[in-house]
């Protein structure tokens, strides 16, 4: 009997320490993504009627991307057809902005193209608008 209780001992002595253990440290994550963009608007938070949206375009390391083609087109997810599109204007230091008219509240769906020399990159945004 007292084998049975020694080795029932060491059994739940080695599962305690095996869940002691340190564990495994995690791997360092980076952005997989080749472009960063961080949106805002004024008035924040989105509103109905005129609003500027402006777009902080980093790259995958978070230095500004300067000189790009950005196009950004919006789309409400909920009324086909309601849309809007145009070209944003640099602001310098990665920042673009373009004015927009949202003529209705509700969700949207903002696309935005970066393009500049061998960089060309697409990313859809979800924009709530109230």
């Amino acid at each position: 009997m007292r084998k049975f209780i020694f080795i029932n001992m060491l059994v739940l002595l080695s599962v305690i320490l095996a869940a002691c253990g340190s564990a495994a440290t995690p791997a360092e994550t980076t952005s997989s993504k080749q472009v960063n963009i961080a949106v805002s608007t004024n008035p924040n938070p989105a509103m109905q009627g005129d609003m500027e949206l402006a777009l902080i375009i980093t790259d995958a390391n978070g230095s500004p991307i300067e000189g790009a083609k950005v196009d950004v087109s919006v789309d409400h997810t909920d009324m086909t057809g309601m849309g809007m599109s145009g070209l944003a204007t640099e602001q310098g230091g990665g920042k673009y902005s373009i004015k927009a008219n949202f003529s209705m509240s509700g969700n949207w769906t903002m696309t935005v193209y970066v393009r500049k020399g061998e960089l060309d990159y697409k990313e859809d945004i979800r924009l709530s608008v109230q």
